[in-house]
């Protein structure tokens, strides 16, 4: 994009008659991909490059004039494309209720195969089928984490043939994995076990709730940085001297990049600010070598909270539509503001997703949303 002129560098193979008559409206003109090199070569003299480190190549970078000045920059765009407007967040919205009768389907098929030697490699072949099942489904948004036992330890374990785990009943299960919708793109986790958790199982779990909640349930004021709000996801953990050594949220695309920045929710320092319109993930975990990991993730919007003397504060809008496993909390280490916020994401989740399922798939999903008590 220059001062007249936005020109697009691509195949032209790749762009439908329809896509080229709206770029042409916008004022875009299509040039033959290889073209951006002759193009930054011949700028004007002592003309302005701006360039954003991250993301330029080494080659684009030297085929810049030696005689333009480089001002080194993050892109616009960047900015521009991690706040979501009305329509994207719909369609978020709508990818996620996809993505949790999908997701309904899976696990019920996963509670009734457990016994018929199904492994870590099967569980990615069966969510991609019942995903696929969904319509505007274009795939996975990434390579699925199925951790079953201490393979769940490793934050970003990716099993193979010749490494997958039999899945069974006496070992903590993690599954991380999302799609990609037309409306929008999905990231989850949850961790389950389908035998008895022990005592430390489900300690360990409900410490890594409570920070899943804790975050969920932040009001804050605009302006903030993730950095500011991280603790929240950690500060049960840390109470009992647990942590876990990845971030807690990353940005998300529209149907693009699972990862997306710039924003982020981490324990380093990132100058981003949080604003409305974001799509985050809430991601918590916690990982006992050679035993079991355990983390549980949704993807939230930040949206408007209040205004006051004081200012203008944000929350967050869980869009994730899934039930979280219940039969790892330990209810009494659980305050009662936290059993509310569950019971009420769950009765959330039920009418959500329930109008999409049958019989048996709706009594199903209600036994896992029923609320829980102390």
């Amino acid at each position: 994009v220059d001062t007249e002129n936005a020109y697009l560098f691509i195949d032209e193979a790749k762009v439908t008659v329809e896509t080229k008559a709206a770029l042409a409206n916008e004022g875009i003109t299509i040039q033959p991909y290889l073209a951006i090199y002759d193009y930054l070569k011949n700028q004007n003299e002592k003309s302005h490059v701006l360039v954003d480190g991250n993301r330029i190549n080494q080659s684009l970078y030297e085929a810049i004039s030696t005689s333009s000045i480089i001002n080194l920059v993050a892109s616009p765009v960047t900015n521009l494309k991690s706040v979501k407007n009305e329509v994207e967040q719909e369609g978020f919205r709508n990818a996620m209720v996809k993505d949790g009768v999908a997701l309904t389907k899976f696990f019920m098929w996963l509670e009734e195969n457990i016994e018929n030697n199904i492994n870590e490699v099967t569980i990615d072949e069966q969510l991609k089928f019942f995903r696929s099942q969904q319509e505007n489904c274009k795939g996975a948004s990434f390579g699925t984490i199925c951790g079953y036992a201490d393979h769940g330890a490793m934050n970003h374990y990716s099993a193979s043939p010749e490494t997958a785990y039999t899945l069974g009943r006496k070992e903590m299960l993690l599954i991380d994995s999302g799609a990609q919708f037309l409306e929008g793109t999905t990231d989850i986790t949850r961790t389950l076990m389908l035998g008895e958790p022990t005592t430390q199982q489900k300690t360990d779990y409900t410490l890594v709730l409570k920070g899943n909640i804790g975050l969920s349930q932040a009001i804050f004021p605009v302006n903030s940085r993730g950095s500011l709000l991280d603790v929240l996801s950690r500060k049960a953990l840390w109470e009992n001297g647990f942590n876990y050594g990845h971030g807690t949220g990353h940005g998300v695309g529209h149907f693009l990049c699972v990862h997306e920045g710039p924003q982020s929710i981490r324990l380093e320092e990132n100058l981003t600010p949080l604003k409305a319109g974001m799509v985050l993930s809430n991601e918590p975990g916690l990982y006992r070598d050679g035993e079991y990991g355990i983390r549980i993730e949704n993807l939230m919007i930040v949206q408007p909270a209040m205004s006051t003397q004081f200012g203008d504060f944000l929350k967050f809008e869980i869009i994730t539509v899934f039930p979280i496993e219940k039969n790892l909390i330990d209810v009494n280490l659980m305050t009662n503001e936290e059993i509310t916020w569950l019971n009420n994401y769950h009765q959330f989740v039920f009418e959500k997703i329930s109008p999409f399922l049958d019989e048996k798939e709706t009594a199903w999903l209600k036994e896992k949303c029923e609320a829980i008590s102390k």
